[in-house]
């Protein structure tokens, strides 16, 4: 599967913001392709939910925000994918769910190109949560961090430690600048009531 990424040629009837080329592990092809949905999920008090994953993996020491979300499994859409992930990764239900857009990008490392497609959801942190992590999971999760959306935006793009930061970092990031140039009157409009 070894191709320019802006050959790839995946049709949605949402926007593709953005293709993210892997800078900074060595390149050397890519043998799978992986569709995740990723969560830009909103509680009660206007504030967006990320996981603060730290500790060491394949891609070396992380300490970083992360979307909630993950990979399809066999016979889901994606939508029942966003469901699932944040039920099990932060232990609530997910509620009023839109598609807000996707990036492509790559993992050198892994050998990887992931179609992710970021949806807009909102949880209710007040209801009691039940997760089901898996143990790497439990392992990498040091906890969820419920953020303003400027300060999660920052973080995102200004808290890097490793490689593996700002690979997962900076897509998160678009997404998120995306939606809020785009949906920020929406935000304001909800703050009112």
């Amino acid at each position: 599967m070894d191709f320019d990424l802006n050959d790839l040629d995946i049709e949605v009837d949402w926007p593709i913001i953005g293709r993210i080329k892997d800078d900074l592990y060595p390149y050397e092809g890519y043998d799978h392709l992986r569709y995740t949905a990723r969560a830009l999920c909103l509680n009660e008090k206007g504030l967006f939910g990320f996981l603060h994953i730290k500790g060491e993996d394949y891609f070396g020491p992380r300490d970083h925000l992360e979307t909630c979300g993950g990979g399809l499994e066999e016979g889901e859409t994606l939508d029942q994918t966003l469901i699932r992930e944040v039920r099990e990764e932060l232990g609530y239900e997910a509620k009023d769910i839109g598609i807000v857009c996707s990036i492509i990008d790559t993992y050198n490392l892994i050998h990887r190109i992931t179609f992710s497609t970021f949806f807009f959801c909102r949880v209710n942190t007040e209801e009691e949560g039940d997760m089901n992590r898996t143990e790497e999971e439990n392992i990498l999760i040091k906890e969820v961090e419920w953020l303003k959306p400027l300060e999660a935006l920052d973080r995102l793009e200004n808290d890097t430690h490793s490689k593996v930061d700002i690979l997962v970092q900076r897509r998160d990031a678009m997404a998120l600048r995306y939606f809020l140039e785009k949906y920020t009157k929406l935000l304001k409009l909800e703050e009112k009531r």
